[in-house]
């Protein structure tokens, strides 16, 4: 008789694919794995089925990473791209003039279901609205919102408007109340008059009596 010979099937070994779950209950010719790919990778092709070949190999399975693409809409912003919009990979935006803090940019991802991840360009806050010797009303602090400013009694408004808007810097355009200023033309009756360094609004000046008017002549 013969000596006793076998041909098993070649073992194609660990199955094994990258960016994804493989699963082979057997790894021996022609056994059939099936593979799932991770989050934020899809197959390239329809099956899902990994055979073993008689080479004593896995059949060539690809799972690649989703791409969000180069198609974004930011409201008050722009998109800047690398080189690959693939799973993972960022972009940058940059807001407009009077949206976000300082204009800072912002970097976006893109996600396991082929999206960018979500940002906005809020408008710059000014916050309170506050002008010195005056009262200023805004119903609205964030860029472009106008105040209006009204002076108290007293002060007059250093320029013809009176709306005061929020700038893209944060800030409140610049706006000032001045004292009214009462002047040095000042004729009295039987007496002088002496000014001090400012004539405006609550400042003092002196009265100084000829003889025989007021009382003892006091100043």
């Amino acid at each position: 008789t013969w000596s006793s010979v076998s041909c098993p099937a070649v073992d194609c070994r660990a199955f094994v694919v990258a960016n994804a779950v493989g699963v082979a209950l057997h790894t021996r010719y022609p056994s059939v794995g099936v593979v799932t790919c991770n989050s934020g990778y899809i197959a390239n092709g329809a099956s899902r089925n990994v055979s073993c070949l008689s080479s004593g190999k896995w059949e060539t399975f690809t799972c690649s990473p989703v791409d969000c693409g180069r198609s974004l809409t930011v409201a008050k912003g722009n998109a800047t791209f690398g080189s690959s919009t693939t799973f993972q990979q960022t972009a940058t935006i940059t807001c407009s003039s009077g949206y976000t803090a300082n204009g800072a940019s912002q970097n976006i991802t893109c996600q396991a279901t082929a999206t960018w991840s979500s940002v906005s360009c809020p408008a710059v806050d000014c916050r309170a609205f506050v002008v010195a010797n005056a009262v200023g009303v805004a119903l609205h602090t964030r860029y472009p919102s106008v105040g209006v400013v009204t002076c108290n009694s007293g002060y007059i408004a250093n320029g013809a408007s009176r709306n005061v808007s929020c700038l893209p810097s944060g800030k409140w355009e610049t706006f000032t109340c001045s004292p009214v200023d009462c002047g040095r033309s000042l004729t009295l009756a039987q007496g002088n008059a002496t000014f001090g360094s400012l004539t405006t609004f609550q400042q003092t000046a002196t009265i100084t009596c000829s003889t025989g008017y007021t009382a003892n002549g006091f100043t």
